[in-house]
């Protein structure tokens, strides 16, 4: 699972990696954003993330959001805080089928750009946080759902991340690791056509680096 991520990156550099796969990032008024270094990306938090102009029509483009991570579905009307259900990540295996996703995951998958995320070892009290980033890239997409719920608060657009079996770097650390998408699979995730299950699964050995993360916020996994 992933209950903390960053993204540290200029998004012109986020502009150029879509450039290279020949898919257009767009932006509102055409310049493009200075978007604060988020190292530290907790739940409820806001945060970008990249989502086609028209699900319809995959080459039309994208554009940059900002969201809130912990997805509140559609359906719920009643206040923020009265959505308990923990919707920060997504099990691959079910999001098709749970209530929550099943709309989601048909209509409005998103991209949700990181430079890095964490996961903790050991006992409460003395873990160790450990900082994993993609081997060859400073940065990399995790396959998201994005969804739009007109609360008693107001209308909240939310997002989760999806999360599949932990592979071969990531499993000495934790049983489960978010989806991680190469740029040469971020069209098949955003193309509402086309068969994704192929894409829900961890990569290959070697493409996630792992490394021992700052002592500092070791106490709050």
């Amino acid at each position: 699972m992933c209950n903390r991520y960053g993204y540290l990156a200029p998004v012109s550099k986020l502009a150029d990696a879509f450039s290279e796969v020949r898919i257009p990032l767009v932006f509102a008024d055409g310049a493009i954003p200075n978007l604060p270094p988020r190292d530290h990306i907790r739940p409820t938090n806001t945060a970008p993330i990249v989502r086609p102009l028209d699900p319809a029509a995959p080459g039309a483009g994208v554009e940059l959001v900002e969201a809130r991570w912990w997805l509140i579905p559609f359906f719920h009307k009643g206040a923020v805080k009265a959505w308990k259900a923990m919707c920060t990540n997504a099990r691959s295996e079910t999001v098709a089928t749970t209530a929550a996703f099943r709309e989601p995951f048909r209509r409005r998958r998103c991209l949700v750009p990181a430079t890095h995320y964490f996961e903790w070892t050991g006992e409460k009290g003395a873990k160790t946080m450990w900082s994993f980033t993609q081997s060859g890239a400073e940065i990399f997409c995790f396959a998201g759902l994005w969804d739009r719920a007109h609360t008693a608060d107001g209308v909240v657009e939310s997002f989760t991340i999806l999360t599949c079996v932990a592979g071969v770097d990531c499993a000495p650390y934790h049983t489960r690791q978010p989806v991680i998408l190469t740029p040469d699979q971020w069209g098949r995730w955003l193309n509402l056509s086309g068969d994704v299950a192929p894409l829900l699964k961890a990569g290959e050995a070697g493409r996630v680096h792992v490394e021992r993360a700052a002592a500092e916020a070791s106490h709050d996994a």
